[in-house]
């Protein structure tokens, strides 16, 4: 039997966070910009994968040591450089493309014309040109993706301002719609023109020089490299979780972490290129090879207790939940047990949870673990995690974080087996106390009154 002033507890913990937390999250997952945001660092993943692989590659003579593979690298070596630049070296302009592509989906606009304009914005204030009139992209690679994402935002936005307002020149009917739409981008490619000129201007006075990539890298510098602190991570594991175990998706936080975690993949594999130490932990890929090892939570503990309980149904959850878990997959776990508002596995699964979840990155900062380097596609749980820096030890930390689960999640899933034996105790006697056979009352069932 529960008790009631614990009960009374976890229900006041209960109505707090569903009117505070649970309101802001739906605000965040509505939100146009956010979703676009969001949407937009998800469509990057093909991009981040081909500037991760043309990293590793370069490595391979290091390991297989024959002339012909030597020889191959050093005289089409280059090839990969050029892979590189092109995927993450102009990560920041496929942002406010993919960015400016959903958000102007959203308010039903010219796809096509708002990518453009975009694009135009964000060269104008992120681009710059040598004495010798040669491009220099430096701020078109992961340092102007948070320019990207402001200079999508307004663009679109003033776009939407001028068809809204009707502000944009409309060509006659039986015009072909693709002529239409080109002459309606005449008015609003002038104005965002002049206004990013204007910003870049003013930038330049401003800041003595500097782009404005720079200057908001700088701004947003604190912020964006707190991440990085072991305390700060754990504190955003922790809410990831907190809004799991109310039954709201995590993925209300990506519009955040997304872009952050991009940038951090990005300077990790341009260290690496340069032989640089890497500085980063926190990646798509260390979130969700090792925070969410066989799930959100690390549930893979659980479902080992499941696996050897001496309850029926949990046996059975546990066997249901044991493969989709080595994919990374725990809704069996979260919905079958229950995980969500379960206020016997709160603590084991958002504290402890979080606690398991960050101990790779624990070892990537004590140089027990290699730094990130690479966003894994879709694999099972042990092979994701040596992708992530092919370090052979993630498997040998991985199998550690299993057996961090088992210990914790079994003392608490103790008080649920024992609740379960006693209420399946009290079936079997109810079952055997009864007059009606199974027959009978299956023939009862199928009758239809």
């Amino acid at each position: 039997m529960e008790n009631p002033k614990k009960q009374g507890a976890f229900e006041k913990v209960e109505a707090f966070i569903r009117k505070t937390l649970v309101p802001i999250a739906n605000k965040v997952d509505s939100n146009p910009y956010l979703t676009a945001i969001k949407k937009g660092m998800v469509v990057m993943t093909p991009v981040l994968l081909l500037g991760s692989i043309a990293a590793i590659f370069p490595s391979i003579p290091e390991f297989i040591k024959t002339p012909g593979v030597a020889s191959w690298f050093e005289n089409y070596g280059y090839i990969f450089g050029i892979i590189s630049k092109v995927s993450l070296g102009l990560v920041g302009l496929y942002a406010v493309l993919a960015i400016s592509y959903f958000l102007s989906e959203h308010y039903k606009l010219y796809t096509v014309g708002s990518m453009m304009l975009s694009a135009i914005a964000f060269l104008i204030v992120a681009m710059d040109v040598d004495d010798n009139g040669n491009i220099v992209a430096s701020y078109l690679d992961s340092k102007g993706l948070f320019t990207a994402i402001f200079v999508a935002i307004i663009s679109v936005k003033l776009y939407q301002f001028f068809t809204k307002h009707k502000l944009v020149i409309k060509m006659p009917e039986g015009v072909p719609d693709f002529v239409s739409s080109s002459f309606e981008l005449i008015t609003p490619t002038a104005a965002i023109g002049v206004l990013f000129i204007v910003i870049r201007a003013v930038t330049d006075s401003l800041s003595g020089g500097f782009l404005l990539p720079q200057v908001i890298m700088d701004v947003l510098a604190p912020a964006i490299g707190s991440l990085d602190s072991l305390w700060i991570i754990y504190f955003v594991l922790a809410l990831r979780l907190v809004f799991w175990f109310f039954g709201i998706h995590s993925a209300v936080l990506s519009p955040i972490l997304s872009p952050i975690a991009v940038q951090y993949l990005s300077e990790n594999i341009a260290a690496h290129e340069a032989g640089e130490p890497l500085q980063h932990v926190i990646t798509n890929g260390t979130l969700s090879a090792f925070a969410n090892f066989s799930g959100s939570g690390v549930t893979i503990g659980l479902v080992l207790a499941m696996l050897i309980s001496k309850s029926l149904r949990y046996k059975k959850v546990g066997a249901v939940a044991l493969l989709p878990s080595l994919f990374g997959i725990n809704e069996p776990v979260l919905f079958g047990v229950p995980i969500i508002l379960n206020p016997v596995l709160m603590i084991p699964f958002i504290f402890g949870g979080a606690l398991v979840g960050m101990f790779p990155m624990i070892c990537m900062k004590l140089g027990l673990l290699n730094f990130p380097i690479f966003d894994p596609p879709y694999v099972p749980v042990f092979m994701e995690g040596f992708l992530t820096g092919f370090d052979w030890r993630a498997i040998i930390i991985q199998v550690i974080q299993v057996a961090m689960s088992f210990g914790l999640y079994l003392p608490f899933f103790k008080v649920l087996e024992k609740q379960e034996l006693e209420r399946e105790a009290l079936l079997e006697a109810e079952k055997a106390n009864s007059v009606i056979s199974d027959d009978d009352e299956q023939y009862l069932t199928d009758i239809d009154f």
